[in-house]
C-alpha cells in the first residue's frame, strides 16, 4: 500500500463535494437560467453536448432524461467526432453546449468554434471565464469548482430539464437535486471504511470488467475505463449489462474479475441477470447496488449518489496497488499525441 496524504491527492474530490454541490445549485443554476432565458426556449429545437472523457459521460447521463421523460432532441458528441463529422443540422435552431473543466480541451474548443460559425447558439460550461472554451462560446457558465462529475451532472441535468415539458416526475427530480448536499454528506460520512476494504480486494485483480446499465451506463464507462486506465493504471473493460449475454459471458470463469453497478431504474433487471450468471462461475465480484447506498431519491439521481462510494473505492484500489492516482506517464502533453 502506498503511504500518502489523501488530502493532497487531486483525484479525490470528496473534501469539497458538499459545499461545491450547494454552490452550483445556489449560484450557477441562476446563471444558466439567465442564459437560457436570453436564448429563448422556443427558438431551440435540439441541444448538442460536446465533451470528452468524464464530462462526456456526465452529458450522456443527462441526455437520457430527454429519451426517457420527454420528446426533445438531445444528443452527445465526443469533441473530435463533432469536429470531423458534425451533425447535418447545425444552425440557429441548435444549442451547442461545450463542457470542459480546464476549458483547454482542443477538440471541444474547435467544436464550439465550428458550431458558432454555422450559426448555432453556444454555451461553454467550464471552470473559469478566462479559458479558451469560454472565449470561443457565446455564453459562459463558469462554476469555479473541482468536483467535476457532480458539477457537470448538475449543470447538464439542469440544461436538459429546462427544455422538457414539466411533469410530476420531472418536478420530483428537479426538487430532489436541491436535496443532494445532505445525502452526499451522509454518504461521505458512512461509506469510506467499507470502500477501503473493497478497494484493497480489487487491487489484486490485474483486469476488471465493469458492468452497468441504464443511467449508470455512462458512469460505468467513466469508472471502468477512464478511472481504471488513467488513474489506477489497471486494465479494464466497460460492458453494457443488456449486451452481456451476446458474447462477453463466454470469458467468465473462476479467475475473471467483475465490478457490477446496479441501479434502480427500469434496466435493473438486466444488470441483475448478468450478475446472477457471473456469481454462478466466479467469486471475484464486487457489486455497487444503488439500493445499498441510497433509496431516498428518484432513480434518476443514482449517478450522483453512487459516485461517493465509487470515488473512495477507486482511490483505495489505486493506493493499495502502490500507485498515486495523480501520477501520469503520457496524459496532459507528457508525450505528444
Amino acid at each position: 500500500m502506498l503511504k500518502i496524504d489523501k488530502s493532497e491527492v487531486d483525484f479525490l474530490v470528496t473534501e469539497d463535494m458538499v459545499p461545491e454541490t450547494s454552490h452550483v445549485l445556489k449560484n450557477v443554476f441562476p446563471v444558466v437560467d439567465e442564459i437560457l432565458a436570453t436564448i429563448g426556449k422556443s427558438s431551440i429545437e435540439r441541444v448538442y453536448f460536446v465533451a470528452c472523457g468524464s464530462p462526456l459521460c456526465a452529458c450522456q447521463t443527462a441526455a437520457q432524461l430527454a429519451d426517457i421523460y420527454g420528446d426533445f432532441r438531445v444528443k452527445t458528441f465526443s469533441g473530435m467526432d463533432f469536429v470531423l463529422n458534425p451533425p447535418h443540422i447545425l444552425d440557429a435552431s441548435c444549442l451547442v453546449v461545450g463542457v470542459s473543466d480546464s476549458g483547454k480541451t482542443e477538440e471541444v474548443v474547435s467544436a464550439v468554434e465550428l458550431a458558432r460559425k454555422r450559426g448555432a447558439r453556444t454555451l461553454a460550461v467550464t471552470k473559469t471565464e478566462e479559458s479558451p472554451l469560454a472565449k470561443a462560446a457565446e455564453y459562459v457558465a463558469a462554476y469555479h469548482a473541482e468536483c467535476i462529475w457532480i458539477v457537470h451532472l448538475l449543470i447538464s441535468y439542469h440544461v436538459v430539464l429546462h427544455f422538457l415539458q414539466d411533469t410530476p416526475e420531472l418536478q420530483q427530480i428537479k426538487s430532489e437535486l436541491h436535496q443532494l448536499p445532505g445525502e452526499l454528506e451522509r454518504l461521505l460520512n458512512e461509506v469510506e471504511g467499507e470502500m477501503e476494504k473493497w478497494g484493497e480486494r480489487a487491487s489484486k485483480w490485474p483486469l476488471i470488467y465493469t458492468i452497468s446499465s441504464g443511467n449508470l451506463l455512462p458512469i460505468g464507462y467513466k469508472e471502468g475505463i477512464i478511472t481504471m486506465l488513467e488513474f489506477t493504471w489497471t486494465h479494464g473493460c466497460s460492458l453494457n449489462a443488456s449486451e452481456f449475454r451476446h458474447g462477453p459471458l463466454e470469458v467468465v470463469d473462476e479467475d475473471t474479475n467483475y465490478v457490477v453497478f446496479i441501479g434502480r431504474d427500469k434496466t435493473r433487471e438486466s444488470a441483475e441477470r448478468a450478475l446472477r450468471f457471473i456469481e454462478g462461475l466466479t467469486e471475484n465480484v464486487i457489486v455497487f447496488d444503488s439500493k445499498k447506498f441510497s433509496e431516498k431519491f428518484h432513480p434518476a439521481l443514482d449517478p450522483f449518489l453512487l459516485f461517493v462510494p465509487l470515488e473512495y473505492f477507486y482511490y483505495y484500489l489505486s493506493i493499495y496497488k502502490g500507485h498515486n492516482p495523480d501520477d501520469r506517464r503520457y496524459y496532459g502533453g507528457l508525450r505528444p499525441y
